[in-house]
């Protein structure tokens, strides 16, 4: 990747001209007027549920209420304990009285949160929000920092990054770990494996980088991924016993058969597997249609990787990529877009770009927003991936036609 203070050469002006209604200074105002937008919106929400105590208004965070509440079993109780079902529903009740959510993640994850309910819920709620959105900003300053001064604006308005807050997830750290990994991947290969082994903790999410670094022989990089991946794996062995592995397999079959297939939860999972199971479709057809546009994902990805592709080209395809071959992936785990966004951004200001390849960019930063509608809006249809394919489809279309090589 070209040194920051090379992002801002620009191919001729009739290849990088924005669209009239498309200036930086344009871009800002509208990021500026939906920020204001979300900014009320969540404080209306925040009134609504603890000031007016309405019962319809769900608090925000409930996704962390499951990691906080799964950190005070594992104290308490063992490790183990995160996993069990019925511990953990009555631990949840006093703050989601309505709903229920396991826990549903590798016993590495667990370790991580192990010290969350040391805080109390609601500090320990804030101070993760604000590591979270700490560092999603200064990894998007180092990516598109150079492009504008008042490139916070989008950054911050984007909708994948209040999806991920109000519900309480882990993306934005998830997608910051996978950012770093690429952006460090030729530059720093053994900071970039380190990174990618911390997505031990969400590890469907982290599929594609052994089969990228296989492609590119990155071999520094992918050793560096597999040892530190061990020595995660390890000191998690260590520090809890061998006895969590029983209870997290245990746990997944239950969550499987219980939300990932057959909950309406899929009515907000942005995938093709999601949006066919909502219409209907029965889970064996599900799963074979989805697999079908998975491996066009792969292969396209594959046809870039093995192709040289620039470094923009090539990172912003693992991202799309991971996002389609997810069968159960939730409108929260769209943060992750904010990386080929951002790098896409900078190829087109470098290399060039035509006003479809700028509105298409338009659209897929306002898709986490789509995504979480059919949540809130009955008969509403996910149209996310039909996105996602389109930006693979741009990629492949800007690596075929590349202007310069990396």
């Amino acid at each position: 990747m070209p040194a920051a203070t090379d992002l801002s050469k620009t191919a001729s002006p009739d290849t990088t001209r924005p669209a009239r209604w498309l200036t930086p200074g344009r871009i800002c105002l509208y990021a500026g007027t939906l920020l204001v937008l979300e900014c009320v919106v969540i404080a209306a929400w925040w009134y609504s549920h603890t000031i007016l105590a309405n019962p319809t208004v769900p608090g925000m965070g409930w996704d962390f209420v499951v990691y906080w509440c799964a950190s005070g079993l594992a104290q308490l109780h063992g490790a183990p304990a995160a996993y069990d079902w019925e511990l953990l529903r009555l631990a949840e009740r006093p703050l989601l009285p309505t709903t229920f959510g396991p826990f549903a993640y590798p016993p590495t994850f667990l370790l991580l949160i192990y010290p969350l309910a040391l805080v109390p819920f609601g500090l320990a709620l804030v101070l993760f929000s604000l590591a979270g959105i700490a560092a999603y900003l200064g990894h998007m300053r180092t990516v598109v920092g150079q492009l504008h001064r008042y490139w916070f604006l989008p950054a911050l308005a984007f909708p994948g990054l209040w999806v991920a807050l109000i519900a309480g997830q882990n993306s934005l750290f998830t997608a910051v770990a996978a950012g770093c990994a690429l952006w460090w991947l030729r530059r720093h290969p053994v900071a970039a494996g380190a990174c990618i082994a911390l997505l031990c903790v969400k590890p469907q999410l982290g599929v594609l980088f052994p089969l990228m670094l296989l492609c590119e022989r990155r071999w520094v990089a992918f050793a560096a991924a597999a040892g530190c991946s061990v020595l995660f794996a390890g000191l998690t062995t260590l520090v809890f016993g061998l006895d969590i592995y029983p209870a997290f397999f245990r746990s997944m079959a239950m969550f499987r058969d219980a939300v990932a297939v057959n909950s309406s939860i899929l009515r907000g999972a942005p995938t093709i597997f999601g949006m066919l199971r909502v219409a209907g479709a029965d889970v064996p057809l599900a799963y074979a249609l989805h697999g079908a546009v998975a491996m066009c994902a792969v292969g396209a990805c594959v046809w870039i990787w093995c192709g040289g592709a620039r470094l923009a080209l090539g990172a912003s395809a693992l991202v799309i990529g991971t996002l389609l071959v997810q069968p159960y992936l939730i409108y929260y785990d769209l943060a992750w877009l904010a990386i080929p966004l951002a790098l896409l951004c900078v190829d087109m200001v470098r290399h060039g770009s035509r006003a479809w390849e700028r509105l298409l960019l338009v659209v897929a930063w306002l898709v986490p927003a789509q995504a979480v509608s059919p949540l809130v809006i009955d008969g509403m249809p996910q149209f996310t991936p039909f996105v996602l394919a389109g930006l693979l489809a741009m990629i492949v279309a800007r690596h075929q036609n590349k202007t310069a090589r990396p």
